[in-house]
């Protein structure tokens, strides 16, 4: 029976809570050594709690190191995250592992007896973290409800229901005022004050005093727990936001120092240098330009051949996290790209603001928005994926005069499909047929793309096990091994009710009947590369499946 003491009441009226109940849809432990957590989509809302090693959490674009006896709050249809710290020893460092939560909200109707779900942010403190006062007892709470949670005795089901409810009462009611002075949350608002102040003078005595901490205290624990310093920090805030200033406006370079909070100019260019290996008068004149582009994320796998780097483009850490990663420092103005583009008006406004000089646009965009797009600036409309990736970087690199630099990517990636080819082993490449399908909620269905199909069938010779063109609506276990398919890979949506789902399919019997999945043929498939159709996803495609059938895959 969880029993956590309590020393505070709900911020909430109790009236508020007197018909409320909670339905824990699914609960997990991931661990490992090395954990990574590709960014998910939490369906229903999700608690994240760390129970051991050093973890940190990613929230769209925030990244905050986890502790433990706290637990931290994701909001039905935003992403997360999870990876253990890096350590050059990591045998020296505990295993680290989080329980999660899913979980939503019903409130019951008094006028005809029934349930229905709640806002749960309704509920929620507005920083998603929750301070446990005893986090030994938490750790063990959450793994002894994992095991009710995965037992197969029902009333171990009811009573883990019980333990989740007492769970989140237990964090809501610990959850007042008082908790803002606690010392995490006090390190997350220094955070945020460098972010929105990074053009002040700032100093570790005005820093420490805004967490309500002594300076030399304040150091130590600002470092132990992001892994580098507040100073540090300020710097990585203000060259960033200098790289964006430079490309994003035509001011000089002491202006631009001056506005990052650098009255010296010279030490801004030292500091630029040896941050990023160039220095600001290069980048500035190899980098400017007023190109935006708008619609996909995919636009950035034709950008990156040319080495050209746009002035607005869709950018989302989960959505689009290899070029988040790659471009997003030197992008001026990020459109919001959370679930392929949602956010459209304010996506068609910002770049209105931005006034770019050309616009590229994905083919799929609406006929008003091109409208709207053409009263911003001169708008290319991306030829349709029947062309080719190959046509459609050539088309890309006359716009943009840079056609040497697409031909030259285009025969280097030929000449490594060629030696992937070469290197892999004689059996593989006798005629091998091939499953490709897809898992979405509890559906699995065959699944292929124009990219997958081009790698795998023209490039690598696999032969299909099921016409490429064959449409049956879902999979059944019975047609996956009717199939009789050498190899299997399947491209398993990233969302916390696909993820639940893929976890009870592998785990029963009939899964471990394919043929595949008993001869170590079977390879699961991350959503990038394998759902976009670009240059740069054809190259990591063709990586990541030749690790595959080579054998080199860990």
């Amino acid at each position: 029976m969880l029993n956590l003491s309590t020393n505070s009441s709900s911020k909430k009226d109790s009236r508020e809570y007197s018909g409320l109940m909670a339905r824990l849809w699914n609960m997990d432990i991931v661990h490992g050594q090395a954990l990574s957590l590709e960014q998910q989509l939490a369906v229903q809302p999700a608690l994240i709690i760390p129970l051991s090693g050093e973890t940190c959490l990613q929230q769209a674009e925030q990244i905050t190191r986890m502790n433990k006896g706290c637990v931290y709050c994701c909001a039905a249809g935003t992403t997360f995250g999870i990876t253990s710290v890096d350590h050059k020893s990591s045998e020296e460092h505990e295993q680290a592992s989080v329980a999660i939560f899913h979980y939503s909200f019903m409130e019951g109707i008094s006028s005809c007896g029934r349930l229905h779900e709640v806002d749960c942010a309704d509920f929620m403190p507005y920083d998603g973290i929750f301070v446990i006062n005893s986090p030994d007892r938490l750790n063990l709470v959450c793994r002894s409800m994992y095991k009710d949670f995965h037992s197969k005795e029902p009333m171990k089901h009811w009573r883990v229901q019980l333990d989740f409810q007492e769970l989140l009462y237990t964090t809501i009611a610990e959850c007042s005022p008082y908790s803002k002075n606690d010392k995490r949350q006090a390190l997350e608002r220094v955070k945020e004050y460098i972010e929105e102040h990074y053009d002040e003078d700032l100093t570790i005595e005005q820093l420490a005093n805004l967490s309500e901490l002594s300076p030399k205290y304040f150091v130590e624990v600002y470092k132990k727990t992001y892994g580098h310093s507040a100073m540090d920090y300020l710097a990585h805030v203000r060259l960033n936001k200098a790289k964006q200033l430079m490309l994003g406006s035509d001011s000089l370079l002491r202006e631009v120092a001056h506005m990052v909070g650098y009255k010296d100019e010279f030490y801004f260019s030292r500091k630029f240098k040896k941050a990023f290996g160039i220095s600001p008068s290069v980048y500035m004149k190899t980098r400017k330009n007023k190109l935006a582009m708008y619609g996909s994320t995919a636009l950035l796998g034709y950008a990156m051949p040319l080495d050209f780097t746009p002035y607005a483009a869709p950018l989302h850490p989960k959505w689009s996290q290899h070029y988040y990663n790659m471009l997003g420092p030197d992008i001026p103005v990020h459109l919001d790209a959370y679930r392929q583009n949602h956010n459209k008006y304010a996506n068609l406004e910002k770049l209105a603001s931005a006034r770019p000089e050309l616009i590229v646009c994905a083919q799929g965009v609406e006929d008003w928005e091109k409208e709207q797009l053409r009263l911003i600036a001169p708008l290319y409309e991306m030829p349709e994926e029947q062309e080719g990736w190959q046509f459609n970087l050539l088309g890309l690199a006359k716009l943009l005069n840079k056609l040497p630099e697409a031909e030259q990517w285009i025969e280097t990636f030929h000449h490594k499909i060629s030696t992937y080819r070469e290197k892999l082993p004689a059996e593989m490449m006798e005629e091998r047929t091939l499953l490709t399908a897809r898992l979405h909620q509890d559906e699995l269905m065959a699944y292929t793309h124009p990219g997958m199909k081009e790698l795998l069938f023209d490039y690598f010779n696999f032969q299909p096990a099921k016409p490429v063109d064959w449409d049956a609506g879902c999979l059944t276990i019975e047609q996956i091994k009717e199939s009789r398919a050498d190899h299997m890979l399947l491209l398993i949506r990233q969302d916390s009710e696909t993820l639940a789902n893929w976890r009870k399919l592998q785990a029963t019997p009939e899964w471990m009947t394919i043929p595949a999945v008993r001869d170590g043929t079977f390879h699961q498939l991350s959503s990038y590369p394998w759902r976009e159709y670009s240059p740069i996803a054809m190259e990591q495609m063709a990586e990541e499946a030749f690790r595959l059938f080579s054998g080199n895959c860990p």
